[in-house]
C-alpha cells in the first residue's frame, strides 16, 4: 500500500513541476506544442501509477525529456519569428469593416453559430459593428470595434480620473504579507498606521489591499 501511494505521490510532484517549467498558461492558450506535451506528459505519469511493474523512472525519464524539448523549442521560437509561425501559426482576420470573411471561415472550418457566439459573450451585439475580427494562434477571436461602438473613456470626456495601481493584499486573516510590502516598499509600521489612523487593529482587519498609489480597501472581521 505505501509503494503506490509513494509512486504516485512522485509522480504527482513531478507533472505538476513539468507543468510549471512550461509555464502559467490556461488550457485554452496553450499553443499546439504546449498542448501536445501536457497530454503526452498526464499519460506517462499514468502508466507507472496504474502498473506497479514498470519501473519508475520509466516514466520520469521521458517527462524530463520532453519538459527539456518543449523548453528549447520554446527559446527557438523566441529567437525565430518564421519558425515561431511554422509552430504555432499566424493571426487569421476573419472579419472586416463588419462583413465575416467566408472564404477564411471555411478554410479554418468554422460555422457562422460559433462566431456568433463568440462576439455574444464579448457583448458584441452584431457583426456589423465589428471593425475588425482576429482569431488568433490560440484560437481566442479578438475583436476591434467600429469607432461609434467603441466603450466611452475618460479621455473622450475630457475627463481625469483618480489615479489607481495594482492592488496587493497587504494584510490576510489579521497577518501582515511579506511579499506584498516588499513590492510596495512598506514595512509592518507603515501598515500599522494606516490601520491606527482609522481606529482599527492589525488583528480585526479580514483583508486589506493597497497600491502603488495608495488607494486601500479594509474588510473587518464579521462583516460579510
Amino acid at each position: 500500500m505505501a509503494v503506490p501511494l509513494l509512486r504516485t505521490l512522485i509522480l504527482y510532484f513531478a507533472v505538476v513541476i513539468a507543468v510549471r517549467a512550461m509555464g502559467k498558461r490556461q488550457i485554452g492558450e496553450l499553443d499546439p506544442s504546449e498542448l501536445v506535451v501536457t497530454i503526452l506528459v498526464s499519460d506517462l505519469a499514468a502508466v507507472p501509477m496504474q502498473d506497479l511493474g514498470i519501473p519508475m523512472f520509466s516514466g520520469l525519464v521521458p517527462i524530463a525529456t520532453l519538459v527539456a524539448l518543449e523548453i528549447l523549442v520554446s527559446y527557438v521560437a523566441l529567437k525565430s519569428r518564421l519558425f515561431r509561425r511554422l509552430l504555432n501559426g499566424q493571426p487569421a482576420i476573419i472579419i472586416r469593416g463588419g462583413l465575416l470573411d467566408v472564404k477564411k471561415l471555411r478554410q479554418m472550418r468554422l460555422t457562422t453559430d460559433e462566431i456568433i457566439e463568440t462576439l455574444r459573450k464579448q457583448n458584441v451585439a452584431s457583426v456589423s459593428d465589428v471593425k475588425y475580427g482576429v482569431i488568433e494562434p490560440d484560437g481566442t477571436l479578438t475583436v476591434i470595434l467600429k469607432q461609434p461602438q467603441q466603450p466611452v473613456t475618460a479621455e473622450m470626456l475630457g475627463l481625469t480620473p483618480k489615479d489607481t495601481g495594482l492592488p496587493l493584499v497587504v494584510v490576510s486573516d489579521g497577518k501582515l504579507v511579506a511579499r506584498s510590502l516588499q513590492l510596495l516598499r512598506l514595512d509592518a509600521r507603515d501598515i500599522e498606521n494606516r490601520l491606527k489612523n482609522q481606529s482599527i487593529a492589525l488583528s480585526e482587519v479580514f483583508l486589506m489591499t493597497l497600491d502603488d498609489c495608495g488607494n486601500s480597501f479594509i474588510q473587518r472581521k464579521g462583516e460579510a
